[in-house]
């Protein structure tokens, strides 16, 4: 009977190890924190998505204006590339963390769609369905 709670009294105390390990991580003083991290990336992936659409960017390259506002965008938060850089890199060794702030953005991007009145007007009655001449 003792050793089975000691066993026990083990396998809490590890777990236990395990789960402060991955909760304690904070993002340190030199790196991005989570809520400015996410601002950035919401602003980004707008940037990208205006670009693919209307310029037809292909991400495996960039063109100089996609360069030039990509430099912009970071200059409007006050940061430098190297900065932004050194960041993604801490995220990416992180990516508890940075699946948290990804989760913030696209609940942000949810809100917005949400918020935003549609235009669309049902199709139902313009698409002519004809049978399948194979029932």
């Amino acid at each position: 009977m003792n050793l089975l709670r000691h066993t026990a009294i083990m396998l809490v105390t590890v777990g236990l190890a395990i789960l402060s390990g991955c909760a304690g991580k904070e993002v340190p003083s030199d790196v991005m924190d989570e809520a400015q991290m996410a601002s950035l990336l919401q602003d980004v992936y707008l940037l990208e998505g205006y670009y693919a659409v209307e310029t037809g960017f292909q991400y495996d390259t960039l063109h100089p204006e996609m360069i030039a506002s990509y430099d912009t965008l970071l200059s409007t938060y006050g940061i430098t590339r190297e900065y932004f850089e050194h960041s993604m890199e801490w995220y990416s060794r992180h990516p508890e963390i940075f699946q948290r702030v990804h989760d913030t953005v696209l609940a942000r991007f949810d809100r917005e769609i949400a918020a935003t009145p549609t235009q669309a007007q049902p199709i139902a009655n313009e698409i002519k369905v004809t049978p399948s001449p194979f029932n």
